[in-house]
């Protein structure tokens, strides 16, 4: 069992560099091929510029996306040169969103960016990925922008809530647990979550990973004042975690993306990676 197509998106900021070499890494370890891709996205030219001059600063943005796709390659074919494993370099147009969903889908692992807060989005976009994960039967690995390229996988933290969503999280994070030195299925307020009967929460899924050869520690917590999210991080850094793995929610991309919740805020303020399903 294990990843053998790999996806990272590649744009034109320096965080990409981490993504590539942590897809490298992976598609070593796992045998797997390796695939970049850049989308470029159609212009969009915000509303307050008069109509006069709307088409000229949409041939700017234009331009401006066409030298960050070239950066985009230029960097990917820096970082595979020599690297000893299969990889491909796509670039296609259209919605940010949309195309790398569907290229996902090809995929048994896609790797992405967080949040980009420092560069314009007409130029190295990048939204939010949370709203990816509803397009993409894929799971995803997310990468903060400021992670020092670094053991992924290593020690593991799982949010564990009885959900399908943490249950499928669980089995696309399996090559990982599989070989990772410490795991932690972590459950967040089980008595109030709902979704499996009493005492279903930590003492199954840790009989069904043991059964797979996954060592398995166990602990359940109550969420403070700080909120599900502070808690979750927190736990993260007291067991020197360097990947979370946890089920994405939300009702639709729209709701996820106007009212946030526990998946946007998690993985906006991550320094660690994060492994998530749907």
């Amino acid at each position: 069992m294990g990843f053998k197509d790999i996806l990272v998106h590649v744009d034109a900021t320096a965080s990409s560099r981490t993504r590539l070499q942590i897809g490298l890494t992976l598609a070593r370890g796992f045998g797997a091929r390796m695939a970049g891709l850049h989308v470029i996205p159609e212009p969009a030219v915000p509303p307050y510029f008069k109509p006069s001059v709307v088409e000229r600063i949409a041939a700017i943005y234009a331009e401006n996306a066409r030298e960050a796709a070239a950066a985009a390659e230029v960097l990917f074919r820096q970082e595979t040169k020599d690297a000893g494993v299969s990889t491909v370099w796509e670039c296609i147009a259209g919605d940010m969103e949309v195309m790398i969903g569907e290229r996902a889908r090809f995929a048994d692992l896609l790797v992405l960016g967080q949040f980009d807060t420092e560069n314009p989005p007409m130029i190295s976009a990048f939204l939010l990925p949370a709203k990816v994960v509803f397009g993409a039967a894929t799971p995803i690995l997310v990468v903060p922008n400021a992670w020092s390229f670094g053991d992924v996988g290593r020690s593991v933290v799982i949010a564990w809530d009885g959900s399908r969503e943490a249950a499928r999280s669980i089995r696309d994070a399996m090559p990982f647990l599989e070989v990772a030195e410490r795991v932690l299925v972590l459950a967040l307020d089980p008595e109030r979550q709902g979704h499996m009967h009493a005492g279903a929460h930590t003492d199954e899924i840790v009989a069904y990973l043991n059964r797979h050869g996954v060592r398995v520690e166990a602990a359940e917590m109550r969420s403070d004042s700080k909120g599900v999210t502070m808690d979750l991080l927190e736990q993260t850094d007291r067991h020197s975690a360097n990947l979370l793995v946890m089920g994405a929610y939300g009702h639709s991309p729209l709701w996820e993306f106007a009212v946030g919740g526990t998946t946007a805020n998690v993985l906006e303020q991550t320094t660690i990676p994060v492994l998530m399903s749907r």
